[in-house]
């Protein structure tokens, strides 16, 4: 049960904290004054999306806290692994600038993930738009299956339906290349061959590159080469010569100073590196011989590669990759019948399983579709529609709508039926699709016969209805109130509505108000006591100017959804 909420810098409220008891909590005020900000705050509690478009004014953060009391619901791995030393659970949610957003359970880091999977068992919400999903009959299979309790079954189905739904993609694909066969065949052939004829060498294409430019250049590099070893060696003046000189030079003063000694051994090993140096490039001269058959050769397959390269891809690395594609697809081709009877097998296995489990869906579907078909009228009966039928109209799939059958049944992603709900508000008329006859208000009343329904079998401790009671008025917003009063005997009930007759059945009231403050917008939050709740529950009743005949007709309605 939810005890009290706190709310601070969120959109234009500054600061609030309620306080909530057991039974109906109401909350009204006028249009646009704040409250379905105050249930987009609770949403958050319980796992809903942040945004820093909700942080009020030029402040930093905005802040939710959240106080439970944890009774029945209080059980399984999530709450088990809690740390808490009694019966409360105290939940935050920070939303800061640029959107982060830190939530935390007493006061321990949590993911929004967890407060999700928490506030499923604590708290359910019923929005003010709900009822429109019935319009759309794709919803209804999923209301069905929620009020089967289906979620576990369906969603094996569903993990079993997409397996096999790649095995007949798959052999299907087969198929379709298993009729060009022959053709594939020969060109994954060509290219195997063309590929392996050529013997591609990684890198080869910068290696002929730099052999290529030293041919080309081979005489260039002879001659120097025959030029620099004449300087160092054969020559008139050459380097080693004048060396030699300056060694034998020294080597007469070393005698008298032996601090000369060191330099005379550096020039004799420099006269042994330039000897080696001249013989080196005496070596390389000779072997530096212009060879245009090689350089032919060279170009010739260099042209061969840039042609390879261009066809496969623009590099060798990327030729070869071709190639070991060929050889791969080949191989698969050449197996092909053997793979589409593997595939084949594999599916046909899938299907018998998937067949087996959509009929055993289908079973519980047929079963609870007659429950809910009972319990629904019963609802609608006491929400006024006494002679309201109802049905859950399940219809086999066709063969056009999914692309996977087992023994001529076809299976969809969510079983092997659709779902439709029939509907007639009037007694002799026969159920007709309920999203084509069904007015504002009776969609507002079947749906909140569904909620009901749906929450009494998940036993949440508190339920929350957002201006369900849309399109509703009159005696039949008294008998919606009367409804709410008996289901918050089983649950805490939070309900904001515009309507007094629902209004009136409250335990407790709050009234939401805006307020201009310090030239800012902002909305306020106020426990009403027992003369406060008259006043706005006649403003309820008449508008903004409140008379004394209004106070006395709220007072009635009061006292007669007490009594």
């Amino acid at each position: 049960m939810l005890l009290e909420l706190r709310i601070r810098n969120f959109a234009i409220i500054e600061q609030v904290a309620l306080s909530f008891g057991p039974g109906l909590n109401i909350i009204s005020g006028e249009t646009g004054a704040g409250k379905t900000i105050i249930m987009n705050a609770l949403g958050l509690l319980i796992g809903g999306r942040a945004s820093s478009e909700v942080i009020r004014g030029e402040q930093k953060e905005a802040i939710v806290e959240g106080l439970f009391e944890l009774e029945g619901e209080a059980s399984g791995p999530t709450f088990n692994s809690l740390d808490r030393s009694g019966p409360e659970i105290l939940i935050r949610r920070v939303i800061a600038e640029g959107g982060r957003s830190r939530a935390s359970i007493n006061d321990e880091l949590a993911t929004v993930q967890s407060l999700g999977n928490i506030g499923s068992s604590l708290v359910q919400i019923y929005g003010q738009h709900e009822s429109q999903s019935l319009t759309r009959v794709e919803s209804h299979l999923g209301i069905l299956d929620s009020f089967a309790g289906l979620e576990a079954p369906l969603a094996a189905y569903q993990d079993a339906y997409q397996a096999a739904s790649k095995l007949r993609a798959r052999l299907d694909e087969l198929a379709a290349r298993t009729q060009q066969r022959d053709q594939l065949l020969e060109i994954a052939g060509f290219q195997i061959n063309e590929l392996e004829r050529f013997a591609l060498v990684p890198n080869e294409d910068v290696d002929l590159a730099a052999r290529r430019a030293l041919l080309a250049n081979a005489t260039k590099l002879a001659a120097a080469a025959n030029e620099s070893e004449e300087l160092l060696y054969g020559g008139d003046g050459a380097a080693i010569d004048t060396v030699s000189r300056v060694q034998r030079r020294l080597s007469e003063s070393a005698s008298l100073d032996p601090r000369l000694a060191p330099i005379v051994e550096l020039l004799g090993g420099a006269r042994t590196s330039l000897e080696e140096a001249a013989h080196s490039l005496r070596l390389y001269a000779d072997r530096s011989e212009a060879d245009p058959a090689q350089l032919e050769q060279i170009e010739n397959r260099i042209q061969d590669l840039q042609r390879i390269k261009r066809k496969y891809g623009g590099s060798i690395a990327s030729a070869l990759e071709a190639l070991a594609k060929a050889k791969s697809e080949a191989a698969e081709l050449e197996s092909a019948e053997e793979s589409k009877a593997d595939l084949e097998r594999g599916l046909k296995r899938a299907l018998a399983d998937l067949e087996h489990q959509a009929a055993s869906i289908s079973a519980v579907r047929r079963t609870k579709a007659a429950e809910l078909k009972r319990l629904l009228e019963i609802e609608l009966k006491s929400l006024g529609m006494r002679s309201a039928t109802f049905d859950a109209h399940l219809a086999p799939l066709g063969a056009t709508q999914t692309p996977l059958s087992s023994f001529g049944v076809a299976l969809g992603p969510n079983g092997a039926e659709s779902v439709e709900f029939l509907f007639s508000a009037n007694l002799g008329q026969p159920p007709l699709p309920l999203a084509k006859v069904a007015s504002g208000g009776e969609l507002s009343r079947v749906m909140l016969a569904l909620k009901q329904l749906e929450a009494r079998r998940r036993s949440v401790a508190t339920v929350i209805f957002d201006e369900v009671d849309a399109g509703i008025g009159g005696a039949i917003a008294e008998v919606v109130g009367r409804k709410l009063r008996q289901l918050s005997r089983f649950h805490q009930v939070l309900c904001i509505t515009h309507l007094p007759q629902i209004a009136a059945f409250g335990d407790s009231h709050f009234v939401v108000e805006k307020e201009e403050r310090r030239g800012v917008t902002l909305s306020r939050v106020s426990a009403l006591d027992k003369s406060s709740r008259a006043q706005e529950i006649a403003r309820m009743i008449g508008g903004t100017e409140i008379t004394a005949k209004m106070i006395r007709a709220a007072k009635e309605l009061i006292a007669r959804a007490q009594s």
